[in-house]
């Protein structure tokens, strides 16, 4: 049987053919800006590759209940029963995205992750993943025995509020107060987040900037020459590092934690010299809680695509979809 796969955030969308196993083909990316719904996405798609799959699984940026979803990011409303009525389809998922990613870790080889300090995982033990993107994305995994992939904790923990981390950043989350009022950690670390980290650095230091987008904030910091992109880069990170160590502190996350998303890969020495780990680390008395931790950020571009191809698998052996 052939299914379609797809991925679904706030800016793009990718898609893939699964015909056997947990095998893909036929991946293409589209631009959401230039469509309309998902469902005229996956229309240009199909007639593109000429087959009709007969069964689909997509992880949406977004919280899902009973196959419905409006993404987070992107005016879109999605649900698994109109899906498999508009394509024909015998079976249709529709989860989180983060919930794709947890399960896609267990997936990973040692050439897909890169660790920033702590130590050895616990085989078992809990696992925590998060991503900045276009908003930013929360999940876990509790690991199952051989040839179960475990059980997922799918959450909305980055809409969870920001806490400071030094008077700096207390400086910039008082600013986004004003403006944004709640001050979620999806608001700061994420790609608008960087965008917003940016010009909120150039206010409190009384410089004028042009409004840049996150990618050319990211190159600035990567070329010199404007030290308040370095600025934002290295705040974001550290942001980022103090999240994470939030999450492994919360999840009991000896398992490790998976920093995916397309951001982070970009930069990683930039990460590794920023004060990330520090962060991560900096919790007062459970400091050395923390410290054996690993972290990886994951470098496979589409673990979002290996969990939900794994998840067709074992719906095929008969399976539930493993999330709590």
């Amino acid at each position: 049987m052939i299914h379609l796969i797809g991925d679904i955030g706030g800016t793009n969308t990718r898609l893939a053919l699964v015909v056997e196993g947990t095998v893909w083909k036929r991946l293409r990316s589209y631009s959401n800006a230039e469509f309309a719904s998902l469902e005229a996405v996956i229309d240009h798609y199909l007639q593109g590759v000429g087959v009709s799959p007969r069964g689909a699984a997509f992880a949406v940026a977004g919280p899902v209940k009973s196959g419905k979803v409006r993404l987070t990011n992107r005016g879109w409303s999605i649900c698994a029963a109109d899906l498999s009525q508009r394509f024909n389809l015998d079976d249709c998922l529709v989860v989180n995205d983060f919930s794709a990613v947890a399960l896609g870790i267990s997936a990973l080889t040692p050439e897909d992750v890169e660790q920033v300090g702590g130590g050895v995982p616990e085989s078992g033990a809990p696992i925590a993943v998060l991503g900045p993107g276009t908003g930013l994305g929360v999940g876990g995994l509790i690991p199952g025995r051989q040839g179960d992939g475990g059980r997922v904790l799918v959450t909305e923990g980055g809409h969870a509020s920001l806490a400071a981390i030094d008077s700096r950043s207390e400086e910039v989350i008082a600013r986004l107060r004003a403006r944004l009022g709640h001050v979620s950690a999806e608001r700061v670390i994420s790609g608008k987040g960087i965008e917003r980290l940016y010009q909120a650095l150039a206010e409190i230091e009384g410089r004028r900037v042009e409004r840049l987008g996150a990618a050319d904030i990211g190159a600035h910091s990567e070329l010199g020459g404007d030290p308040i992109a370095a600025q934002t880069m290295d705040l974001f990170f550290r942001l980022l590092g103090a999240f994470a160590g939030d999450l492994a502190l919360s999840y009991g996350a000896f398992g490790g934690v998976y920093v995916a998303g397309g951001i982070v890969p970009r930069y990683l020495p930039r990460l590794r010299e920023s004060g990330f780990r520090r962060a991560f680390e900096a919790k007062g008395r459970m400091s050395g809680y923390l410290r054996g931790i690993p972290v990886y950020v994951v470098l496979h571009p589409e673990v979002e695509l290996l969990g939900l191809a794994g998840s067709l698998d074992a719906r095929g052996a008969g399976r539930p979809w493993p999330v709590v």
